[in-house]
C-alpha cells in the first residue's frame, strides 16, 4: 500500500510541475526569452509544421509550400520566441485559427521554427 502511495504522490507532483510549466510558457513565457528552450522538443515541432503549417509556409524540410501565402520558417527563425508565440496565439491576415495545441506543442513548435536556417 505503501509504495502506491508513494507512486501517487510521485505523479501528483509531476502533473504539478507540468501546470506550471504550461503557464510559464502560456504566461510568462513570452516575455522570457529563454523560455522557449526549456524541455522543448523540435522533432516534434516539425511534425506539427508539417501537419499545420507546410500549406502556407515553407517549414525548411526541402518540401515546398502548397501556397505562396506566409513567411519562410527560415525568415521566421530569426524573429525571438516571444513574437513567434504572439503569432501561433493570435492567427491573423489569411493564418488559420490553430487547433487547439497545448503549452508544450506550441514550445515544440517554437523550437522547430528557430532551428530552421
Amino acid at each position: 500500500m505503501m509504495r502506491g502511495n508513494q507512486n501517487d504522490s510521485g505523479q501528483r507532483a509531476h502533473r504539478r510541475s507540468m501546470r506550471l510549466a504550461a503557464i510559464l510558457v502560456l504566461g510568462v513565457g513570452p516575455f522570457v526569452a529563454a523560455s522557449d528552450a526549456f524541455a522543448a522538443d523540435a522533432g516534434h515541432g516539425q511534425d506539427l509544421a508539417k501537419q499545420w503549417c507546410n500549406s502556407c509556409h515553407s517549414i525548411g524540410d526541402g518540401e515546398p509550400r502548397q501556397e505562396d501565402a506566409g513567411p519562410l520558417f527560415s525568415d521566421l527563425a530569426k524573429r525571438d520566441a516571444s513574437y513567434l508565440q504572439t503569432a501561433i496565439n493570435r492567427p491573423h491576415d489569411f493564418m488559420p485559427k490553430f487547433p487547439r495545441l497545448s503549452a508544450a506543442d506550441k514550445a515544440d513548435l517554437i523550437a522547430y521554427i528557430r532551428s530552421v536556417k
